[in-house]
């Protein structure tokens, strides 16, 4: 029997950066890391419809990337969607 990965929450995923490793894209998308590198030697982890569409991996030297943009399309969530402003204590 295998065990799903864990998967973010909504508010860690609007606080990732712009970029991050395939990890963190890894833990995202409820997949080990183990998998995850394995498709991202591929140039891309591929979707597993209905939960995600297939993201595509940058290769920076010895490091793989994969963008928040990237991410969010393949969750099915507007890729220019951001935290809302902390309110300021008045």
């Amino acid at each position: 029997m295998r065990v799903k990965a864990e998967q973010m929450t909504m508010e860690e995923l609007l606080a990732l950066p712009v970029a991050f490793g395939i990890r963190t894209a890894a833990l995202a998308l409820g997949l080990g890391a183990s998998k995850a590198y394995e498709y991202a030697a591929a140039g891309e982890i591929p979707g597993e419809p209905p939960r995600y569409a297939s993201v595509p991996v940058r290769r920076y030297g010895q490091e793989y990337r994969v963008t928040r943009p990237d991410l969010f399309r393949a969750l099915g969530l507007d890729p220019g969607l951001v935290r809302a402003p902390e309110a300021e204590a008045s």
